[in-house]
């Protein structure tokens, strides 16, 4: 609860909304580093998931504040502690009819092939005038960034470092639960250095129309987005992309089950020399099972590809594995894994690993509300 303890200040504001997550994991990877031949050999491990959320009101200004961190420590001396936060602050003003929202976030990230860390203000204004949406967001970033791979499996001296500008116009039809919408994303990005390290120029444009639908269900709630993704970078050898991308996110409860289904392609940075974005594509399933008050049984299955655009180059990644939690009273919930992950790397060489787990989670809410979800969206620590 340390990291509780470090947003005091503005959670003191929000006696009218907190919740909290303390998770404890530990047992034991066969193949941590996801390489070939086992990589550096199987180990034991520990690790800590904690998560805040804190809303309030001062005046007519609402404000909230989530944030989320995550450490995980190996047996194993070859495999360095894995680290990953993230922060989100954001003030609201106004009313349906007219709103304005201000939102900076900041996320770092120290794992055996990533080290980045990045901050975003973003300020969004929506009118709304009956069934009719306009929205515009103006955003704002900073990125460093540091990767490995199967090619290069050694950090860069230096990371990669970009600012990037965008801007968001759009406007939307919402009746009832369901809203349908179309918005332009128009980015720019500029590195502090005209050249990396293997003398590409990395500065470069980009135009995204969207179409999006969502709909919000007490059972079923879903939520849709295609785009097409067209960029131009100022280095001749880098190709124009021009790909399709697309999001959904399925939840259905009928009880006592629940089943969530998620797909997504997306445009990704990347540090690799000849690549100047990566396509990463996402399938997953999960369902779970509430056989009584204390019992549930769950199960899962995913599987990623990640397309090294001007390469032949592809990493893919499939996992299953199923779990059962025990809910021991006073919000707390002991759960055991056993997950499997099999997949190529990007040199072309087999990998695969188990992993078995056992956690210890309680959430902390004041007037019931510890069923909250407080998940910021920061990077998974493995």
């Amino acid at each position: 609860m340390v990291m509780v303890g470090c947003f005091s200040p503005v959670a003191a504001l929000a006696q009218d909304a907190f919740v909290a997550s303390l998770r404890l994991r530990g047992g034991t990877d066969s193949n941590p580093v996801f390489a070939t031949g086992g990589g550096v050999g199987g180990s034991v491990f520990v690790g800590a998931e904690t998560a805040l959320a804190a809303g309030g009101a001062i005046g007519d200004l609402r404000v909230a504040v989530a944030a989320e961190g995550a450490t995980m420590r190996y047996a194993n001396p070859a495999m360095p502690t894995a680290r990953t936060g993230k922060v989100l602050l954001r003030g609201t003003l106004g009313d349906e009819a007219l709103r304005a929202d201000i939102t900076t976030t900041f996320s770092d990230a120290d794992t055996y092939t990533l080290r980045s860390s990045d901050l975003t203000q973003a300020i969004k204004l929506q009118a709304r005038h009956g069934d009719l949406k306009l929205f515009v967001t103006a955003e704002g970033g900073l990125t460093r960034l540091n990767q490995t791979n199967a090619i290069f499996p050694y950090f860069f001296p230096t990371p990669h470092q970009f600012w990037r500008a965008t801007l968001i116009p759009g406007m939307s039809i919402v009746r009832g639960k369901t809203e349908l919408g179309f918005s332009v994303n128009l980015s720019a990005r500029r590195y502090a250095e005209e050249f990396d390290i293997f003398g590409y120029a990395r500065n470069n444009e980009r135009l995204e129309p969207f179409l999006f639908a969502r709909h919000s269900g007490e059972e079923l709630t879903a939520f849709g987005a295609l785009s097409w993704l067209s960029g131009r970078w100022h280095d001749p050898d880098f190709s124009a992309v021009d790909r399709l991308l697309f999001d959904a996110i399925l939840s259905w409860k009928p009880k006592p089950f629940t089943i969530d289904l998620a797909a997504s392609r997306r445009a990704s940075e990347t540090t690799f020399p000849i690549s100047p974005i990566t396509i990463d594509t996402l399938y997953s399933a999960k369902a779970s099972w509430q056989i009584d008050a204390d019992w549930a049984l769950r199960a899962s299955a995913g599987y990623a590809e990640i397309e090294y655009l001007d390469s032949d180059f592809r990493a893919r990644t499939l996992s299953y594995g199923i779990g059962v939690t025990r809910d021991l009273g006073h919000d707390i919930k002991l759960g055991f894994d056993l997950t499997r992950m099999r997949g190529k790397l990007i040199s072309g060489e087999p990998a695969d690993a188990v992993i078995v787990a056992a956690s210890l989670s309680r959430r902390f809410a004041p007037g019931g509300a510890a069923k909250a979800d407080v998940r910021t969206g920061a990077p998974p620590v493995r």
